[in-house]
């Protein structure tokens, strides 16, 4: 993940220098506004960033925004805004169909073991589903969570837990990990994209964060009461225009 922590920085770097450049040299003849390469150097750095991490709905709507500013050069001040961001979202939920499951195999903070290990298993958008949601508990050191346009609640129960894997594309995930026991370390891998995911955590767990948050919303709940004896416990993986909130219990 450092590796591509530094493709993504020396890749918006050269972006933003480029843009500079040409914005001072005139080379366009279409003139910007001071804040309009501002707001095109973040919008880049959200593209490049979601490409680096694969992720769809950050690489679509952030192609869209970009669209909207330069509607007037581009000619497509007809179709801006709502027209383009309802086909960034109708683009986003067909390739996300399409493609999210041969990408799942390439993303670094999401170790799937199911098909290697028999008996393993943001503030620009929210949602709520009205629906009953899917609950089950799941009684196993190492857990897969999957939601796709849904709602589930697991329970997840251990005397060993070592990893979960939570997958939430366009719908909503709450897990419940106050049954468990670490007796050492565990890792909580978060793939979070047009959705939401509550994770519920021991108030006595040492979390190490290390989510990255692309156009998302990442909140925390509730008080820690964390010692010498608390287990190292790392929340890894990307939010994308989502939301994930961590609640300590």
């Amino acid at each position: 993940m450092k590796n591509r922590n530094g493709i993504f920085w020396g890749l918006f770097l050269l972006l933003s220098a480029a843009i500079l450049v040409v914005s001072q040299l005139h080379l366009i003849t279409y003139t910007f506004s001071f804040w309009t390469i501002i707001a095109t150097i973040f919008l880049v750095a959200v593209l490049v960033k979601s490409l680096v991490y694969f992720s769809i709905s950050g690489t679509v709507f952030s192609l869209a925004f970009l669209g909207i500013l330069y509607a007037k050069p581009l000619g497509i001040t007809a179709i801006v805004p709502w027209t383009i961001l309802g086909a960034a979202l109708l683009i986003t939920i067909g390739l996300s169909m399409i493609l999210n499951p041969l990408l799942n195999r390439h993303r670094p903070w999401m170790r799937y073991r199911k098909a290697f290990t028999r008996g393993h298993r943001g503030p620009f958008f929210s949602y709520e589903y009205k629906s009953e949601p899917d609950m089950k508990t799941i009684d196993e050191p190492d857990v897969d969570v999957y939601v796709k346009m849904g709602n589930s609640v697991r329970y997840v129960k251990s005397d060993d837990f070592k990893t979960a894997n939570i997958d939430v594309n366009m719908g909503e995930a709450k897990v419940y990990f106050d049954h468990v026991t670490v007796k050492d370390t565990a890792i909580i891998n978060v793939n979070v994209s047009l959705g939401g995911a509550e994770l519920y955590i021991p108030s006595n767990w040492n979390i190490i964060k290390g989510v990255n948050n692309n156009m998302g919303n990442i909140t925390e709940d509730g008080v820690r009461n964390v010692d010498e004896d608390s287990p190292d416990v790392t929340i890894s993986g990307l939010v994308s225009l989502g939301n994930l909130k961590i609640s300590y219990i």
